[in-house]
C-alpha cells in the first residue's frame, strides 16, 4: 500500500537526520554548549507517545477540539489524509492542501489548533507544523517563528529507552525553521530575518538548519554571508556553514549489529545533521 508521501517523508527524513546522527562524534564540537534547560511545564508524556506514534483511540479523543475553531473539520480530516494509505494518498493530500490555502485565515486556525493540541501528541503537532509550512503563505510566518524560536525541553521519559521527547521536540522545531526558509528563499525579507535570529538559537540542530536556510535565500552575496557566519559562529560550529546539499540516496548505511543493546539515554548533546 502507499502512503501520502509527501508529508511522512519529508518527516521520516527528519527523523532520520535527528535520531540517527545523534551518534556521529565529531571532535571539533564542545559538547557543552548546548545542554537546554528542564521546561517544568512540559506534560508528561505517555509511554506511548513518541512522534511516529498515531492510533484511533488518539484520533477520536481530540475530535472536540477541532471543532472548536474555524476550518476545523477541514484541518482534521487534512491531518487524516496527511496519515492514510492507499493508492490516491497523495492525490487526496494534495488536493487537501490546496483547500487549505484557498480558506481563508487558516493559518491562524492551525496555529490555534496547535496550541490547543496536548504537549504528548507530537505527531499531531508535527503535522499541524507541516501543514502551516506547506502553506507557503507568508500568513503562516509568524506561527512558524514562534514555534521554531521556542526553547527545547528535556526528555519527559528518560527511563524509557524507546521514546525520546527532547527529539520528538527538535523535530517540530526543525519543520518550523524549514517553512520559514522556504518563505525567505520565496524573496520574503522578514523570513530571511527571522532566520538570522534562529542561528542564535541554544539548539545546534535548530542554528544548523537555519544556516543553511540562509545561506540558500536570494538576498545578498552568498561569500560574504559565509564570511559573516563565520565571524558569528564559534570555529567548532564552522563544519556546518556550508552550501553545499547532501543526496540522502548516496550516504552510507551503517553496519547493522546482528543484535540490539538499547539503552536509556544519557546525553543531551544535540544531533549534528551534515
Amino acid at each position: 500500500m502507499k502512503h501520502s508521501l509527501k508529508p511522512l517523508l519529508v518527516l521520516l527524513l527528519l527523523v532520520v537526520f535527528v535520531v540517527t546522527i545523534q551518534g556521529c562524534e565529531n571532535d571539533n564540537l564542545d559538547k557543552s554548549i548546548d545542554v537546554t534547560k528542564t521546561d517544568e511545564s512540559s506534560e508528561k508524556a505517555s509511554s506511548a507517545s513518541s512522534v511516529l506514534t498515531f492510533d484511533e483511540s488518539s484520533s477520536l479523543s481530540l475530535d472536540g477540539l477541532f471543532a472548536g475553531f474555524p476550518s476545523g473539520n477541514l484541518i482534521q480530516e487534512h491531518l487524516k489524509l496527511s496519515m492514510a494509505f492507499g493508492k490516491d494518498a497523495e492525490e487526496n493530500y494534495q488536493r487537501s492542501l490546496y483547500l487549505l490555502r484557498k480558506e481563508k485565515n487558516i493559518a491562524e486556525s492551525l496555529a490555534g489548533v496547535y496550541q490547543k493540541i496536548p504537549t504528548q501528541y507530537y505527531l499531531y503537532r508535527t503535522m499541524i507544523i507541516e501543514a502551516l509550512k506547506e502553506l507557503r503563505s507568508d500568513e503562516s510566518l509568524k506561527y512558524l517563528y514562534e514555534i521554531a524560536s521556542l526553547s527545547i525541553p528535556r526528555d519527559t521519559e528518560p527511563e524509557n529507552p524507546e521514546i525520546d521527547t527532547r527529539t520528538d521536540e527538535i523535530i517540530i522545531r526543525l519543520t518550523a525553521v524549514e517553512g520559514i526558509g522556504i518563505l525567505a528563499i520565496q524573496k520574503n525579507e522578514e523570513a530571511e530575518k527571522m532566520l538570522m535570529r534562529l542561528i542564535d538559537h541554544e539548539d545546534l540542530s535548530v542554528r544548523q538548519i537555519a544556516t543553511r536556510s540562509y545561506l540558500q535565500t536570494p538576498f545578498g552575496n552568498v561569500e560574504e554571508k559565509m564570511k559573516e557566519l563565520y565571524e558569528r559562529l564559534p570555529q567548532q560550529e564552522h563544519w556546518y556553514i556550508t552550501t553545499r546539499s547532501t543526496d540522502i540516496r548516496k550516504v552510507e548505511h551503517p553496519e547493522m549489529p546482528k543484535e540490539f543493546d538499547i539503552k536509556i539515554n544519557e546525553t543531551e548533546d544535540s544531533p549534528k545533521i551534515r
